[in-house]
């Protein structure tokens, strides 16, 4: 018997749910029932037909990615996010060439693959995903810069990873010069920067003049940054870039206001109201993109060399985020207390499928990556909430 979308979904919420009421008792987090779940029932079972989700998965990620970013921007402190964007955005610099140099070097010189698609498999390996990193950080509640120092990274990491696969692309096939590329990847982000703060601040006017008239207001926040996500994306730019800055913006109004007493109590009341509905929504998206990952698994793309590669890619991530930490413990001490928890923060998700199958799209002849990132993303998933459930006790424990 085969479930249609809604049946599925409807058991989506009740296992994430069941999950949820679980982990206080077990320490194991909604992520691992939502992935096996999804193995279960997608490509062990077959119960459920990929097919039924496939005009659906990517508008359930684009979806999914607003709607965490949007908590995670009404929730930002701006002054600790600025002190943070900085040493995010070095740390994931840092990241990014240690990982793609560690990774890269074992994939040309230990397995012998040619160069290009050594550096954009290690690329790759390089990133973080959003949705799982929100998660862990939000259950772990650790020191807030750490918190948003990784969530940082996730977002710049949407940026630099396609960048960097763009620019091995091109370099293999050279029909576009690097001077173009670099303009285009200004283009990108400057349109981002551009509609983020427009949006934000047309949606403050708005807020200002007729608070009490909106009835559905997180449901209107979010309408807003959909289309603002759209608009961003049709105009070329980076619809996440441009959420999160209209998160960001928004979510410290009262802080910009705090002189004008009366503007002030609006804006914490709006969004005071919001928090109620955002909580419940924002644990639904979550859960579903676990309960994805673990359906769109492909067990026939699965031998013995794309496991172990996985295994050992996972295994060297971690030793290149765990110097990456140290490096920048040297001038920041605020991180200086959390090295295994951002070492194993490894999670990888729709950035680099959507990276693995970039080569593909450009017909290029290369070994076998996009087998190789499905894999790899399970098992840094994994990795990540076993690390997540070690810490989480270790720290009871100490506590």
């Amino acid at each position: 018997m085969l479930f249609n979308v809604l049946t599925v979904m409807g058991i989506t919420v009740l296992i994430a749910v069941i999950g949820h009421m679980l982990f206080d008792k077990t320490g194991v987090p909604e992520s691992i029932f939502m992935i096996t779940l999804g193995l279960i029932l997608g490509p062990i079972l077959g119960i459920i037909n990929l097919d039924y989700f496939s005009t659906l998965i990517s508008n359930i990620f684009t979806l999914s990615i607003i709607i965490i970013l949007l908590e995670s921007g009404l929730t930002t402190d701006i002054n600790e996010a600025l002190a943070t964007m900085r040493t995010a955005t070095i740390f994931t610099f840092i990241v990014l060439v240690v990982t793609s140099i560690i990774c890269s070097a074992f994939l040309r010189f230990i397995l012998d693959w040619p160069t290009y698609p050594s550096l954009i498999l290690g690329v790759i390996c390089s990133g973080t995903s959003t949705l799982p990193v929100l998660y862990f950080t939000s259950r772990m509640k650790l020191n807030a810069a750490i918190n948003q120092m990784l969530v940082f990274e996730s977002v710049i990491n949407d940026v630099t990873i396609i960048t960097a696969v763009t620019l091995i692309i091109q370099a293999i096939t050279l029909h576009q010069n690097i001077t173009f590329t670099i303009l285009s990847i200004l283009r990108f982000v400057s349109i981002a920067v551009v509609f983020g703060l427009l949006f934000s601040t047309i949606w403050t006017l708005i807020l200002i003049k007729i608070e009490k008239e909106i009835s559905l207001k997180y449901l209107t926040t979010l309408a807003i940054a959909i289309i603002l996500h759209s608009v961003t994306e049709s105009r070329r730019g980076s619809g996440v870039i441009a959420v999160m800055i209209f998160a960001i913006t928004i979510g410290n109004l009262s802080e910009f206001f705090r002189d004008h007493l009366m503007i002030r109590r609006k804006v914490l009341r709006f969004f005071t109201q919001i928090e109620v509905m955002q909580g419940e929504v924002t644990f639904l998206v979550k859960n579903t993109f676990f309960f994805l990952l673990g359906l769109m698994f492909n067990t026939q793309n699965v031998n013995e060399i794309t496991v172990l590669i996985a295994l050992v890619l996972t295994f060297l991530m971690i030793v290149s985020r765990w110097i990456s930490y140290k490096f920048i413990g040297y001038f920041d001490n605020r991180y200086i207390n959390h090295i295994w928890f951002v070492s194993l923060m490894v999670s990888r998700g729709l950035t680099a499928g959507l990276a693995a199958f970039m080569p593909i799209e450009q017909g290029l002849q290369i070994p076998p990556i996009a087998d190789i990132v499905i894999v790899m993303i399970l098992f840094t998933n994994l990795t990540a909430t076993i690390g997540f459930m070690a810490l989480s006790r270790r720290k009871r424990i100490t506590l």
